[in-house]
Parts: structure tokens; C-alpha cells; sequence
């Protein structure tokens, strides 16, 4: 994650590369599950090349409940699955390769009910709607150990598919989004994406689509949407929630630098660390005619070209239900027109608790058509420009006192303002250092 994320002091995502030992025993734990589901008497380990010269040879010999044991190599797809089966990379996705020589697509699974493809590396695969894998109609699938890079269009392709699971994965440089889901129910944990570019959503485009659990403990670091809006997430007319992940230099054409949220779709965001994502509007999260609860968060030097240089408020999803921005911290954001780190547009919503130090020429809160409520917020703007930005008798001005920002450690000082308001603790995080340091004894 590099030095961009260390202050906000909390374990980093896990790297998608596991251990062998241990990728053979979640390959063991899954054919076991598999075999007591359905005939565990005829459940089997098949062994490639060692019974089957070809990959392919072995998933067609191979039953319902059975495991695909491939050895240490490279392999060219295509390959075509459709029946219950592990496929497992024995010396794991350093070493074992799924390779669709930029010509075809490299796995394709249709009608699979469980299931699993864990430790290997899927790459250069190339076709429309899922380059690396295509996945239709699968319910309870797992990937897990792999590494996806350099697919078009897509490392992952799902559509009408439930329960489809993504975890420990590193997905990089995929054309097209790494992940697609399309009228599908994923779960998404513990996951790298790098540099992957779509229209929108770079990293993960949803449509109709929805996030079973958060999308949690993954990073996502230099994805774009190189047409639209989402640099590393979109979602369309999806339901999508986002909790202990880290956005670090991701853009968009449009709006929403790290995250957009579009055509009625619902956002939650959660312990979240947003740096340095950029876009035309709304330099980290685009909402759209769209839904948003936004807790516990911290946005540091995110910008944009206007209209809200952290994040961008358009139009409600639903009557009556306004956006909730609350216990967040924004530091330094800023935006060259417009310069204000919340834009809201025909919304009201809702400001509670959060820390916002800007600087000269930058407002906290902007917009037309919108009466936010706010509640106890805090402001530090040297100059004095910002602080009639939020216009509520509880408003506290002053340097909020964190414990070292230029190291991105946003915890509060025993002293600050943020820490004794009477409302409670105002931003993300709590106190944790003090606010004089003992002299060394003589």
C-alpha cells in the first residue's frame, strides 16, 4: 500500500498470493463440502498432467464433486466448465498459469452450482464480456489465491449468478473493469486491484448487481474509468457497501474518482481511506440520484476540477431519504472551480460530526437547490473563508489537533476540540496521543 495509507492505522488488505500449504487446504476443505452435498463416494482428485495431459481433458472426465489437481505449468485456455468441480493450482498462481494468449478467453463456467478455482494466474485473456472468466448463471462459486492480469474485457465476468465469492485476489491491469457484475449477488473480501481501466468502474462495474456482505479489506490503487464515472467502483442501479477499504490514486473521465453511485443505486461506505483519487466533479465519491450513508471515513488531498472536491450530491433516489455524511474527516481536499469538499445539488443532506480543515479559496459545504442540516461539525480554515459554510450554532472552529497529519495519522490529541466537544468525539477517529510531550529526564 506504500506510504499513502500507513496513518490510518489499521491492518493493510492481505496480499492475494497464499501459501501452498494453505491453498491446499482450502482446496481439501471445499472438495470435502463438495462431495458430502451430493455423491461422496464417487468423489475424486484428478491429476494434471500426470492422468490427463490437458486441462481441459480433465474437467470433461472429471464428476460433479471432484477436484482438478493441476501440477506447476503454463496452460492455454480456453477451458469450458459446466458441472461442481475444484480446480486447484498445486504450486499455487505463481506458478500455475491460465494463459489466453491475448486471442481467447481463458475459462468459462456456465450452470455451476459450488464450486471453486483457487491458486492460479489467469491472464491475457481476450473476448467480449468476461476476457479472463465468463461466469453465467453460477450460484455459490469461490475464487480464492488467484492473481488476474492484463484480461480484456474483464479479469471476471459474472451475469444472473448468486453468492459468487472473490477472495484473496490481485487483479491487475485488466482492460474493461477487473470485476463485472451484472444482475449478480457477490461477496468481495480481502482483494488488490492495480491499474485495472474500464468505461466506468475501473476496478468493479456493477449493474443491477449487489454486494451480499461489504466489500472489505480490499485495496484499490490506480484504476480508471477512462469514459464515465467510478475510477475504481461504479455501481448502476445497484446496491453496493464498502467498509475497511483503501482508495489511493484513482480517476475518472467524469465523476467520482474512487467511487460512483448511479441511476437509483444505494452506497454505503465505512471505515474507508480515500487519498489522492482525482476526477473532473466530485473527486472521490460521485452519488448520482442515488443513496448514501457515509460513516467513519477519511478523505485526504482528493480533487477536482469542480463541483466538489471529495464528493459530489445529485438528486435523491428516494423521496424524503437524504444522503448522511457523518463522523468523517477531511483533510486538504480542493477543487479548482467551485472550491468546496462537499457539492450538494437539489439534496439536503446530512452533516453530522465530521472535521473539515481546508485550505484558502475552499469551502467546506456548497451547492443550489440544497438545505443541508448540519450538526456539530468542526472547521479549521486559517484564512477564515470557510467557516460560514456551515451555518448551525453548534459549529466549532479551530485546529481539530491531530496526532501527525503530514504522516496521515488523523487520530485526535487528548486536547482537541473534536475530542471534548459536548456532541461527542467529531470525525473518524477518536484520541490517541497527547498533546504535549513528556521532556527526556536528566
Amino acid at each position: 500500500m506504500g506510504n499513502s495509507t500507513r496513518g490510518f492505522a489499521r491492518t493493510s488488505p492481505v496480499r492475494a498470493r497464499i501459501g501452498t500449504a494453505r491453498l491446499a487446504a482450502l482446496s481439501l476443505a471445499l472438495a470435502a463440502i463438495l462431495a458430502l452435498t451430493a455423491h461422496p463416494a464417487e468423489a475424486k482428485r484428478i491429476f494434471v498432467p500426470k492422468q490427463h495431459r490437458s486441462l481441459q481433458a480433465g474437467i470433461d472426465e472429471a464428476s460433479p464433486g471432484d477436484t482438478i489437481w493441476v501440477a506447476a505449468g503454463t496452460y492455454q485456455g480456453p477451458f469450458t466448465v459446466k458441472k461442481r468441480l475444484v480446480l486447484f493450482g498445486d504450486a499455487g498462481s505463481d506458478n500455475t498459469i491460465l494463459d489466453g494468449g491475448d486471442s481467447v478467453r481463458v475459462l468459462d463456467i456456465e450452470g455451476v452450482n459450488g464450486g471453486a478455482v483457487v491458486g492460479f494466474t489467469i491472464r491475457r485473456g481476450k473476448s467480449p464480456a468476461g476476457g479472463g472468466v465468463h461466469c453465467v448463471r453460477d450460484t455459490s462459486l469461490l475464487f480464492a489465491g488467484c492473481t488476474l492480469e492484463k484480461n480484456w474485457e474483464s479479469a471476471i465476468s459474472a451475469w444472473e449468478s448468486v453468492d459468487f465469492n472473490l477472495n484473496e485476489l490481485t487483479f491487475s491491469e485488466n482492460q474493461g473493469s477487473a470485476v463485472s457484475l451484472n444482475f449478480t449477488a457477490a461477496l468481495i473480501r480481502n482483494c488488490e486491484f492495480q491499474k485495472n481501466t474500464g468505461y466506468s468502474g475501473g476496478a468493479i462495474s456493477l449493474i443491477h448487481s449487489s454486494s451480499n456482505l461489504p466489500i472489505r479489506n480490499c485495496s484499490f490503487i490506480g484504476n480508471r474509468a477512462d469514459t464515465a464515472t467510478g475510477g475504481a467502483i461504479n455501481g448502476d442501479s445497484s446496491e453496493v457497501t464498502v467498509a475497511d477499504c483503501d482508495f489511493s490514486s484513482n480517476s475518472a473521465k467524469v465523476a467520482g474518482g474512487a467511487i460512483s453511485a448511479m441511476n437509483g443505486s444505494r452506497l454505503g461506505v465505512s471505515h474507508c481511506h480515500f487519498i489522492e483519487n482525482s476526477a473532473k466533479a466530485s473527486g472521490a465519491l460521485n452519488v448520482d440520484t442515488s443513496g448514501l450513508n457515509l460513516l467513519l471515513s477519511i478523505f485526504d488531498h482528493n480533487t477536482a476540477l469542480g463541483f466538489g472536491s471529495a464528493i459530489g450530491l445529485i438528486g435523491r433516489a428516494v423521496a424524503n431519504i437524504n444522503p448522511l455524511v457523518q463522523s468523517n474527516t477531511f483533510y486538504k481536499n480542493a477543487a479548482t472551480t467551485e472550491g468546496t469538499t462537499i457539492w450538494s445539488e437539489r439534496v439536503s443532506p446530512e452533516i453530522k460530526r465530521n472535521i473539515f480543515v481546508v485550505d484558502a479559496g475552499q469551502r467546506a459545504v456548497s451547492g443550489i437547490g440544497s438545505s443541508p442540516l448540519y450538526q456539530c461539525n468542526l472547521i479549521h480554515d486559517p484564512s477564515g473563508e470557510a467557516v460560514g459554510a456551515l451555518p448551525s450554532a453548534d459549529t466549532l472552529v479551530g485546529d481539530p489537533l491531530f496526532c501527525d497529519p503530514a504522516s496521515r495519522n488523523f487520530y485526535l490529541r487528548d486536547l482537541s476540540p473534536a475530542a471534548l466537544a459536548s456532541c461527542g468525539v467529531v470525525g473518524a477517529f477518536p484520541k490517541r496521543c497527547s498533546s504535549f510531550k513528556m521532556a527526556p529526564g536528566k
